[in-house]
């Protein structure tokens, strides 16, 4: 019985182990059904190319010279070193001008628009001009005390180089005496001429002047109105305000015609007539009008009498907000608010006079 067990068992174990192989084989046929066979092209051969080095030809003065190789061309030089020996060097020399900047003169490229005199009579300035040789062309009282003094002058070098189109308001200089502040203000020639004179300025015509003043007036020294040089071409107050040849003609006629009603008004403190033709008269405005100076200012008050220069058949007056702000150059925003109303006045005033 036992061995019959065993038979049995050895045939179940075989047939399961036939059963797996059969499976496997199945399996395996299965897989191998599966594959996919892939053929992978040969690389081709890349062809050699050899390099050629080319020659380069140097030409010097027309000729070529012998075939180099690129290689031989870049090749490190031998330096070969000059001889050579700079000169000895010398020192530069500085400028060791001794120039002397004297009152008045242009200095860092600012200018003082008046010169500064001890307090003097009106006589003493006139006989000081006079021998400086200048001519007096009027003394005009600011107040009635006549505390404050206005002497305008001239002479035929200003006259002759202001005989020009719109050039006139440059042929007279002023001195204002100041009893109240003791002092002798006197218009700096060179501050004026180029104000007035523009690209036309004349150099030699103002430092002549100025050097007489200086040499006739003892202690004289620059006053606080200092402003640039090169502004006074162009100068104005502010932005919007007038330049200096934005005039305005109160009259219009032929100009003897023009000079007899400004005659005839009584208004007229000065006259000064110019070889074009031109004519300069002072205008003395009305008492109201004239009091901005004391608002402002009497130091610088030698602008009045007003200019009006009388010329091709009009009577012109300098833009009153650009004549004031140029004799008052230190002026602020604030001092000018309360003179408003006085530009328009001195247009009236002026206008008035040719009437």
């Amino acid at each position: 019985m036992k061995n019959r067990k065993k038979v049995v068992l050895y045939l179940s174990v075989i047939t399961l182990l036939s059963s797996t192989l059969l499976c496997a084989d199945e399996n395996a046929t299965k897989a191998e059904e599966k594959i996919v066979q892939i053929e992978i092209p040969k690389v081709p051969d890349v062809p050699k190319v050899e390099a050629v080095v080319p020659t380069v030809k140097m030409v010097e003065n027309g000729n070529i010279k012998p075939n180099e190789t690129l290689e031989e061309l870049l090749a490190p030089k031998k330096v070969i070193f000059s001889d050579h020996v700079a000169p000895p060097q010398f020192p530069i020399k500085k400028d060791v001008s001794t120039v002397k900047v004297e009152v008045g003169d242009i200095e860092n490229g600012r200018v003082a628009a008046y010169l500064h005199a001890p307090l003097m009579s009106a006589e003493q300035v006139k006989e000081k001009l006079q021998k400086a040789g200048f001519n007096v062309l009027a003394e005009y009282k600011l107040e009635d005390k006549g505390d404050i003094v206005s002497i305008v002058f001239s002479d035929k070098a200003m006259e002759e180089g202001a005989s020009k189109k719109t050039r006139g308001f440059a042929s007279t200089l002023r001195v204002l005496i100041d009893t109240q502040n003791q002092i002798v203000n006197i218009s700096n020639p060179i501050y004026v001429m180029k104000a007035f004179m523009q690209e036309e300025y004349n150099s030699e015509l103002a430092v002549d002047a100025l050097k007489r003043i200086r040499e006739n007036f003892d202690g004289i020294k620059n006053s606080e109105d200092i402003v640039k040089f090169s502004v006074l071409e162009k100068f104005h107050f502010m932005e919007n305000m007038p330049y200096y040849q934005d005039m305005q003609v109160v009259a219009t006629g032929a100009n003897d015609e023009l000079l007899a009603k400004v005659k005839a008004s009584g208004k007229t403190v000065y006259e000064q007539h110019l070889s074009n033709g031109s004519v300069v008269v002072g205008v003395e405005l009305d008492k109201r009008t004239s009091k901005f100076v004391k608002k402002i200012g009497y130091l610088n008050g030698g602008l009045l009498p007003y200019p009006v220069l009388i010329e091709n058949g009009e009577a012109k007056i300098l833009e009153p907000r650009f004549y004031i702000a140029l004799m008052y150059p230190m002026i602020k925003m604030s001092e000018f608010m309360t003179i408003a109303t006085i530009p328009g006045a001195i247009q009236a005033d002026c206008d008035k006079a040719f009437r």
